[in-house]
């Protein structure tokens, strides 16, 4: 979710999830309204893209105008990813939720959807929990996304997923309905923010 008012080519292939020729060919045709810049380059204002996005009833990651949050899940426990993506959809099927069962996969998913949300499980042994929180916070979009993270109850484990970026550290085993509550209440603060 972006606080941006203009967009390059590039940005809006990536929200529209087609190239940049494309946007190109779409802007060249009148069918998506840009500018171009002293030097050439076009510029796609947020307004124009909402409008375009909409009126081809797209997905959008811009929560004032309908978009859908994005959560990921960070889990190498295949069995509790899978619940918790489940306990979080039971009461808000329209999230966009996204498992990863390590690091490689979750900064893939992490670069493709910026999600609103990431749960990341720190006690796994194919998931390195506080380099890849580490990794989401010091990236170009990562101080909007919010982690929490799963485990680290002991104090210095807590203080660390804290200082590297974490929002929150939750024991396991998980509470469910505590868990769907923060990650609604996190959603909710961001949307009003953006």
């Amino acid at each position: 979710m972006s606080k941006k008012n203009v967009f390059t080519t590039f940005e809006v292939a990536e929200i529209c999830d087609v190239t940049p020729v494309t946007i190109q060919n779409w802007i060249d045709k009148g069918w998506l309204r840009a500018y171009r810049t002293p030097g050439g380059h076009r510029r796609v204002r947020k307004e124009a893209l909402l409008a375009f996005l909409e009126s081809r009833d797209m997905p959008h990651p811009f929560p004032e105008k309908g978009g859908v949050p994005r959560v990921l899940i960070v889990n190498g426990d295949l069995g509790l990813a899978d619940s918790l993506k489940e306990a979080l959809s039971l009461e808000e099927p329209d999230y966009d939720i996204a498992v990863a069962h390590d690091g490689f996969r979750a900064g893939v998913l992490y670069s493709a959807a910026h999600p609103d949300v990431v749960i990341l499980d720190l006690n796994h042994s194919s998931v390195d929990g506080y380099e890849v929180c580490r990794q989401i916070k010091q990236g170009e979009a990562g101080g909007e996304t919010v982690v929490l993270a799963l485990g680290g109850v002991d104090g210095d484990e807590r203080k660390r997923i804290l200082e590297v970026g974490a929002a929150h550290c939750l024991p396991k085993p998980v509470d469910a309905v505590g868990l769907r509550n923060l990650v609604k209440e996190v959603i909710l603060n961001r949307w009003r923010s953006a």
